[in-house]
């Protein structure tokens, strides 16, 4: 799988070795419930906090009706209806339950009351999770182990960790990680560190104190930048050449020469001459001491370049090293099994040089149903406790006679408990479980948890808050992320910045314990321990807090084993979005795409997911998790070990104190429900997403792609399925899931809504659509909102992503292109530079993105020096270079965009006066700069990409996907006349952005060979002069031809798309048969936007009646072509498909059902007189008339299935049809129905008031409209007659070019015999008059 990676060296000029570096594909992290995969972490998240505010949200169900959220009505359903959807696996009443706004309940008969004295709970188990151990002065302390000798001991070290970032975010390292941390290797079960630790930091305590825990303030990239990370290699090098006993050597301990660009590490040293390298205990400790007694030595030799930002000299290595994700057993109850876990905590590590140690220490709460309880005799409870009282609290316990205390109280039937000397409970009771039991599933109470966490503990001598906590406002007011679970809303997962304020007075025991004591008038005389004073004599004050906590967490225990670190659960990868959009990648990302289609292939995401759970023993415990800090140097030197620290904090979640208060706020799931609960509430998303991959899999296999939409619909969904086992806003993308209503719906009532603008569609449609005019979109250029950026980049890369957004940027441009847009270029040019727009946005980007680097790196380098002059160009520099990212046209000159680009690219404020710096004297066109972009980026034969294109930009595959395009609306038979209308796109798109300044190659050089890469000090003006005019002029004039020759290339392939709205009446005979169906003929021509949705969920949608008729329509069919025929011709008379009232016969003219028929075929045709709008797409048309037909003739549509049960039509589909004037009185008008009764006018009941012919009849019908496609001449004359009457096929044929051969349109005439009036022929003969010139009246 190819990961690609930022490297952190991209704003220098020169790599670092990069064949030696490692990939971090695999790199661990701690367990932490704010962090998702990267493929999933949205670039717009919501914030976490709106989570909590969102369960204050929800509303009951509501009687209001409508097309907004608001108006939406809501529904409750019970966890149970989930629970049969997804035992039946009824996937076709599965995506129905995304359209509703629904609130979830859950049935008593999947939960235990959190007291219920059925429960038996368990606080026993305790784990390490987490440790992050930080040594506190330069070397490598933090690795050493407190041993002399140890012939098992190794570390691996690797020095291609380059790219490798520092993940855990909790604990405390004393200083900003930022650009501070390198990667070096693996010790025993954890990662090695070195970090370059600012020197004030390491000497002065009190300020590495006060530095911010890691999960207080948010840092920059923790690596090291390519030039400091090569001086840390080149001294590691230097001392690993100085130990005898390794392999490495070193020609030169500062490199070949001061400029790194000159040379790589490989040429001095061959410490990259094998991927890692292993040291034994000894080894590591000369390493060790080198490290301390030659860095200051180094530093002071170094080169004066080295020396030049002074990070080198004011910062020293220190070791830092890290284990998560362990998930170690600790704090055993058994004690030779706690004896052998204190000597492993002293031989570990040696603590005497340690400053800062960091852990998560978990406890596991269970709690099962028993089957029944047996009482703990008196006796055996005495021999383990000497004394027992009758409460935890030491302020007003006393001691109690268990022969006086009976086990249960006579009246509750409660047990009436009784605690140890430490203030723990006593069982009196053994819960008696099946072996066959499961543990049930717990979550927390998201409503009510946040006020345990603002919990006030009395203030007494006994139980007082701790006098070393800091009463700030963050202390006070702890800040508290809920994650629901399982679309469970108000139930999940909780994290917090602080502990619960219980735990203060064991912590606060515990420091008593520990602590070393500051010098002064309370000194016990009798400590022994004068050495941990004198350590510490030239500090002022009291030593810094000894123990203190940084955080929480609390989640399922199943989290941590079906996800291990956020990376690796198997639902938050959007993997079926990376397959699917893999279909538009090309070379090395084909091969990607293969390995991702062969893993989904196998086993989709969510079902490799119910194969984990499907094991009897799947964890369900609630995990506890605080994270506590200790502070070393206030450490009591014997106590530095985890029997007096680890230990009692570990067992402090079993103290009645804090479970008492912490049980009511547990929500307790029988296992029958958890963790199955997740399947039962995402089915409707997973059963969609197996519904999409099914249907598009085989597309993909024979290399056809899935639409951008329903790739970027996927993503959506998959985004909602990580959120459900998240509950982490950072996978909602909020500018394409807010308009879907999924982020309302998502906060107010934890299931997922989709709006109506989203369809689905039972197969073999497709299985969830949405119309390009609905697509949510960012700017008013139609940049649409994309869910799966990060999806695709991780898996292929940025270009393959920057040419699937143009792709689908294009799309929804072009097909929502406005008739008011570039007005006065033709059709083809028009949209030819709609697309040519996109792309050089795309490049104008680019540009941005190519100054901001280099000026910005420019202005780093300006002030490193001593002030001064170049401090304040700098400072200059940096506000033109804001200025001019926030100016609309940043290539142009308005709103002073050139002065701001002059002033930020100018090394010397001297030279503003110049303008845009032009070393290479260059001028060129608007129309050079439109052919070097078309000849770089063509199809066949490229040129190299050279300024001013950016290779390695967004904009060059982008542009490759704009020409392939663009040239669809080009000529066809003139190469030369195509690569012209393309030149010209560009032009007039380059003109409306702006584009008048493009950045340049540097001048060739004495000697060498020229660089032709873009630069940020080198333009070049598009001002030679280019005749806009002669454009217009130019397309006008020809834009007949390229339309006839377009034609006349599609009229002789019969494969080739066409354009039923491009070709004329005339030539529809060479098209209409071919098994390639219009362009038009689609469900995309259709405006559903604005739809109705009926409150009746009985009833087929109107989509659903569409998509079902594109499914099954056939062009071999008789009466499919006729309708495709009708639908065509009625989009060439449009808008007059309606009639005047008083054009109405009168009632009784109308003696029969016949004489009904041909009044109504008799009408003229007009347009609405009350103009209504939508009447005059004729795309339109070209979709709907034919669709009608078929859903009302073919007694297998819904629509037909539908009117069977209910006897009429569904209303929207009624509403949709009508208000376009199509219904059952135009097929009457068309002659292809037949009126039986007067409620026709109106539509009257299906099948009552009008009939369908019969099949005798659409034979004859058929065979009148294939005598008449053979008829070349006047075939497509007598189609309009047959339609719509003499008079409008006249009318017709004046407007549409349809005669080729008799001039006078008006001397054609109807010879129809008289018609009888039970007669309802409507057959035409069309004779030719001869034309008599009359002689002029004098």
């Amino acid at each position: 799988m190819s990961h690609h990676l930022n490297d952190s060296s991209s704003e220098d000029d020169f790599d670092i070795d990069e064949n030696f570096l490692s990939s971090p594909d695999n790199d661990t992290c701690p367990f932490n419930l704010d962090e998702v995969p990267s493929g999933v972490e949205s670039e717009d998240p919501l914030q976490q906090r709106e989570v909590f505010d969102g369960i204050f949200l929800a509303r009951e169900g509501e009687d209001n009706t409508g097309p907004t959220w608001e108006q939406t009505p809501i529904c409750n359903m019970p966890l149970s209806a989930f629970e049969r959807l997804f035992r039946r696996k009824d996937k076709s009443s599965a995506a129905s339950y995304l359209l509703r706004r629904t609130n979830l309940r859950i049935d008593p008969k999947f939960t235990y009351a959190s007291d219920d004295s059925r429960l038996l709970w368990d606080a026993s188990k305790h784990f390490l999770d987490f440790v992050l151990v930080v040594s506190g002065a330069m070397g490598l302390d933090a690795f050493l182990p407190n041993t002399i000798s140890d012939h098992t001991f190794i570390v691996t070290l690797d020095f291609r960790l380059q790219t490798k970032q520092f993940k855990p975010k909790f604990g405390k390292l004393g200083f900003d990680p930022t650009g501070s941390m390198m990667a070096i290797g693996n010790g025993s079960a954890c990662e090695l560190w070195l970090g370059f630790c600012p020197l004030i930091n390491v000497e002065d305590l009190s300020v590495a104190d006060e530095a911010p825990l890691l999960n207080e303030k948010k840092h920059g990239d923790t690596r090291l930048s390519s030039r400091h990370f090569r001086m840390a290699v080149m001294f590691i090098a230097y001392a690993l050449a100085k130990i005898p006993t390794m392999p490495i050597h070193l020609t030169h301990a500062f490199g070949t020469d001061e400029d790194f660009s000159l040379w790589k590490i490989k040429d001095v040293t061959n410490l990259y001459a094998t991927p890692t390298l292993t040291l034994r205990l000894d080894d590591l400790k000369s390493l060790h001491q080198i490290i301390v007694s030659e860095w200051d030595a180094w530093v002071e030799e170094a080169p004066p370049s080295w020396k030049v930002d002074g990070w080198l000299q004011s910062h020293v290595p220190l070791s830092v090293a890290c284990r998560y994700g362990q998930n170690q057993p600790i704090a055993s109850s058994n004690p030779d099994a706690r004896g052998v876990e204190e000597r492993n905590w002293q031989v570990e590590r040696e603590y005497s040089n340690i400053r800062y140690l960091s852990m998560a220490i978990a406890t596991d709460l269970t709690c099962k149903p028993v089957r029944s309880w047996q009482e703990v005799s008196n006796d055996e409870i005495m021999e383990s406790h000497n004394i027992i009282y009758d409460s935890p609290d030491p302020t007003f316990r006393q001691p109690v006679n268990l022969d006086d205390l009976p086990a249960r109280d006579p009246q509750t039937q409660k047990e009436n408990n009784i605690y140890d000397e430490e203030g723990r409970r006593i069982p009196r009771f053994h819960g008696i479980c099946s072996n066959t039991t499961k543990p049930c599933g717990v979550l927390i109470n998201l409503e009510t948890i946040t006020e345990l966490f603002s919990t006030f503990i009395p203030d007494d001598d006994n139980m007082a808050l701790d006098p070393d906590i800091n009463f700030d406002e963050d202390i006070r007011t702890p800040m508290v992320n809920v994650y629901p679970q399982a679309f469970l809303r108000k139930y999940g997962h909780v994290q917090c910045n602080s502990i619960l304020p219980h735990f203060a007075p064991f912590m606060s025991k515990i420091r008593n314990a520990v602590s070393r004591s500051s010098a002064g008038p309370n000194q016990d005389p009798f400590d022994d321990d004068d050495d941990d004073d004198d350590e510490f004599n030239h500090l002022f004050g009291p030593p810094p807090t000894v123990l203190f906590a940084s955080g929480s967490q609390f989640y399922n225990e199943i989290s941590h084993r079906i996800r291990p670190s956020a990376d690796l659960h198997d639902v938050q990868q959007g993997r079926i979005t990376s397959a699917l959009s893999g279909a538009y990648s090309r070379g090395h990302g084909q091969t990607t795409h293969r390995i991702v289609m062969r893993e989904c292939r196998l086993n989709l995401p969510h079902q490799r997911y119910d194969n984990k759970i499907k094991i009897n023993d799947v964890p369900r415990a609630l995990r506890l998790e605080n994270i506590y800090i200790f502070q070393l140097d206030s450490l009591k030197r014997h106590k530095r070990n985890g029997a007096d620290m680890v230990v009692p904090l570990a067992s402090s979640w079993s103290h009645p104190t804090i479970f008492q208060a912490l049980r009511p706020h547990l929500l307790v799931l029988t296992s029958e429900a958890f963790p199955q609960v997740y399947q039962w509430t995402t089915y409707p998303i997973t059963s969609l997403l197996e519904r999409i991959w099914d249907h598009f899999c085989p597309l993909m296999e024979r290399g056809g792609k899935p639409a951008p939409p329903v790739i970027e619909l996927c993503s959506v969904l998959e985004r909602a399925l990580a959120y459900a086992h998240t509950g982490n806003t950072k996978v909602i993308a909020t500018s394409l899931m807010r308009p879907l209503w999924l982020v309302q719906s998502l906060l107010e009532h934890g299931l997922p809504t989709f709006s109506p603008s989203v369809r689905f569609a039972a197969p073999p449609s497709i299985p969830v659509t949405i119309s390009p005019a609905d697509w949510p979109t960012l700017t008013n250029m139609k940049v649409p909102a994309i869910a799966s950026k990060r999806s695709q980049i991780l898996t292929y890369g940025n270009d393959h992503f920057e040419a699937y957004k143009a792709e689908f940027h294009i799309t929804l441009s072009v097909n929502q292109l406005s008739s008011s847009t570039f007005l006065g270029y033709p059709s083809n040019l028009r949209h030819a530079i709609i697309i040519a727009l996109v792309a050089l946005q795309v490049y104008i980007a680019d540009v941005k993105t190519l100054v901001t680097r280099a000026v910005t790196a420019a202005c780093s380098d300006m002030e490193i020096g001593n002030g001064g002059d170049e401090e304040l160009h700098a400072a200059v520099r940096r506000k033109g270079l804001r200025k001019w990212l926030a100016t609309a046209h940043p290539l142009g000159y308005d709103d002073k965009g050139y002065e701001h680009l002059v002033s930020c690219v100018h090394s010397n404020s001297t030279d503003h006066h110049e303008g845009l710096p032009n070393p290479a004297h260059v001028k060129l066109s608007v129309h050079d700069f439109a052919q070097l972009i078309c000849n770089m980026s063509r199809e066949t034969n490229p040129t190299p990409i050279a300024a001013p294109l950016i290779s390695g930009g967004c904009s060059t595959p982008v542009f490759r996907v704009a020409l392939i395009h663009m040239r669809k609306y080009a000529p066809k038979d003139s190469p030369m006349q195509a690569d012209k209308l393309l030149h010209d796109a560009f032009i007039v798109a380059a003109n409306y952005l702006h584009i008048n300044n493009v950045p340049w190659h540097r001048p060739a050089g004495p000697r060498g060979r020229r660089s032709r890469k873009p630069v940020f000090d080198s333009w070049v003006n598009l001002g030679k002069a280019v005749d806009m005019q002669a454009i217009k002029r130019n397309h006008s004039q020809s834009g007949n031809a390229a339309a006839e020759a377009s034609q006349r290339a599609q009229a002789v392939d019969s494969r080739a798309a066409w354009s039923a709205d491009s070709i004329t009446l005339q030539s529809l005979p060479n098209y209409i048969l071919r098994s390639r169906l219009p362009d038009e003929f689609s469900l995309e021509s259709i405006d559903l936007a604005d739809s109705s949705s009926s409150s009746d969920s009985q009833e087929p949608s109107s989509r659903e009646i569409y998509e079902w008729v594109f499914a099954n329509f056939d062009i071999n069919k008789p009466l499919h072509q006729i309708a495709l025929i009708a639908g065509i011709y009625v989009s060439r008379i449009i808008p007059d498909i309606f009639w005047a009232n008083s054009d109405k016969p009168k009632a009784h003219t109308v003696t029969n059902h016949i004489a009904l028929t041909n009044a109504i075929r008799a009408l003229p045709w007009k347009p609405n007189a009350s103009g209504r709008k939508g009447c005059k797409l004729p795309q339109q048309f070209i979709a709907m008339v034919p669709a009608y037909i078929l859903a009302v003739y073919d007694d297998k549509s819904p629509l037909r299935i539908h009117c069977e049960k209910r006897k009429n039509f569904p209303k929207p589909w009624n509403a949709k049809n009508s208000a376009k004037g199509i219904g059952p009185l135009l097929l009457v008008r068309l002659g292809l129905l037949r009126a039986v009764a007067g409620r026709v006018w109106k539509g009257g009941p299906p099948f009552e008031d009008w009939k369908l012919l019969s099949a005798e009849a659409v034979a004859a019908k058929h065979r009148e409209i294939t005598a008449c496609l053979a008829d070349r001449q006047y075939g497509p004359f007598r189609l309009g007659v047959m339609f719509f009457g003499i008079d409008k096929a006249v009318s017709l044929g004046r407007t549409s070019q349809t005669y080729t051969v008799n001039p006078a349109i008006s001397s054609i005439k109807t010879n129809k015999r008289a018609l009888k009036e039970d007669s309802d022929s409507d057959d035409v003969e069309i004779v030719e008059v001869q034309m008599v010139k009359r002689p002029r009246s004098t």
